[in-house]
C-alpha cells in the first residue's frame, strides 16, 4: 500500500492530538485510582483505545519519516529505526494495558516495562536522527522537533514525579502534531512518495 508523504504527515499530526487526549484525560476524567484500579470502565477503554490508535498513528508517522530520509546518512537511519521500534512498543504497552485492565480491572503491572522500554527506545532514537539529519533535513526546524520529541521522551521516563512526568509526556506528543503540520507544510519533490 502505497501513502503520500501528506498521510505521513496527517498521520503525524493525529497521533500528536490523540496521544495527549489519551494519555493526560485521565487528568479530567479520572478513571483510574492510584493504583491503577480501574474506577470508570468507559472512560478507561476510551482513553485507552485513544492513546492505542496514537501510538499505533505514531508508528505509521514515523515510518513513512523513515522512508523519507532512507537516502540519509546511517545515523539517520539508525535513530529513525529506533524510533519505530520505541513506537511500536508503545503501542503494545497501551494494548496490554487495556486489555488487562478490562479483564483484571487493573492494568499489568509488568507491561510499564514495555512503556520504559518504548520510551528509552523512542527518545534515543528521535534525539540521534534529529541530530544526524541536521544537515540534511529538507524542513526547516524539522531535525530540532525530533530532537525536542526525544529530549522529551527521555525526561518523561527520567523524571517520575507529577506534573513534570506528565509534562513531558505532553511535549513529546505535542511535537509530533508540530512535526505532522511541519511535513505538510513542506513541499514535496514531484517524485516524492513514501512507501
Amino acid at each position: 500500500m502505497l501513502t503520500t508523504v501528506g498521510s505521513t504527515g496527517r498521520a503525524a499530526a493525529a497521533a500528536g492530538v490523540l496521544m495527549v487526549a489519551g494519555t493526560q484525560g485521565e487528568w479530567l476524567l479520572n478513571a483510574q485510582r492510584d493504583d491503577g484500579t480501574v474506577t470508570k470502565m468507559p472512560a478507561f477503554v476510551l482513553l485507552l483505545t485513544m492513546s492505542t490508535l496514537g501510538f499505533a498513528l505514531l508508528t505509521v508517522a514515523v515510518s513513512g519519516l523513515r522512508r523519507e530520509s532512507a537516502r540519509s546518512t546511517k545515523p539517520a537511519r539508525a535513530g529513525a529505526f529506533l524510533s519505530m521500534a520505541g513506537a511500536g512498543l508503545l503501542t503494545a504497552f497501551c494494548l496490554v494495558v487495556l486489555i488487562t485492565g478490562v479483564v483484571l480491572g487493573g492494568p499489568l503491572e509488568l507491561s510499564f516495562l514495555l512503556f520504559a522500554l518504548g520510551m528509552l527506545l523512542l527518545s534515543i532514537g528521535q534525539v540521534s536522527w534529529g541530530l544526524a539529519l541536521r544537515r540534511h533535513s529538507r524542513a526547516p526546524g524539522g531535525w530540532q522537533l525530533l530532537a525536542l520529541a526525544g529530549i522529551a521522551a527521555f525526561a518523561a521516563i527520567a523524571i517520575p514525579v507529577d506534573p513534570w512526568h506528565d509534562v513531558a509526556l505532553v511535549v513529546m506528543c505535542a511535537t509530533w502534531s508540530a512535526i505532522g503540520v511541519l511535513v505538510l507544510r513542506t513541499p514535496a519533490p514531484a517524485s516524492s512518495r513514501v512507501v
